[in-house]
């Protein structure tokens, strides 16, 4: 089981990043590599980064977020889009997100705002479909240079009763 805290210490941010790099093949995203940094960069400035630490105190997986949406250029503050969520192989079983979706939740909670839901993009597979139709609702697909990408969104009433589970 992870323990999952906000990473705010340079240093902190820093791992996670070298985390990320060392995974980038496994990430299973479409976007070019430098919109994948472009896209860390701007979770960081954001204080939107969570780390998950194994036994062992090393980090095996990254949450990255930011308060706003590419979508309209991160002017509804109510809509919270996750830009990553990486876990390593063998951490990814059964409940094993549920703490960082409740530290999300927590953290959410704090901000000044009221949050309405939570958007991410994901590759568009049967797979994905599957696995993410179970708590998301597929809003859209789209067609951008990387590749074909389904859109989800998750309302925050709904995370709130995932946080109380």
């Amino acid at each position: 089981m992870l323990t999952w805290t906000i990473a705010v210490t340079e240093e902190e941010r820093e791992e996670a990043a070298l985390f990320i790099c060392r995974h980038s093949a496994e990430l299973g995203l479409l976007y070019n590599w430098c919109t994948v940094m472009n896209s860390l960069v701007y979770c960081i400035e954001d204080n939107g980064l969570l780390i998950g630490r194994g036994p062992g105190g090393g980090i095996s997986g990254v949450l990255a977020h930011t308060v706003g949406t590419l979508e309209d250029g991160y002017k509804d503050r109510s809509r919270i889009e996750v830009h990553l969520l990486f876990v390593e192989g063998g951490r990814r079983r059964g409940a094993a997100l549920l703490p960082a979706v409740r530290l999300l939740t927590r953290k959410l909670l704090e901000l000044p705002g009221e949050v309405s839901e939570i958007v991410f993009f994901a590759p568009s597979t049967e797979e994905n479909r599957l696995k993410f139709g179970q708590s998301a609702e597929l809003a859209k697909t789209t067609e951008p240079p990387c590749g074909k990408l389904d859109f989800y969104t998750v309302a925050f009433d709904r995370m709130l009763r995932l946080d109380s589970a």
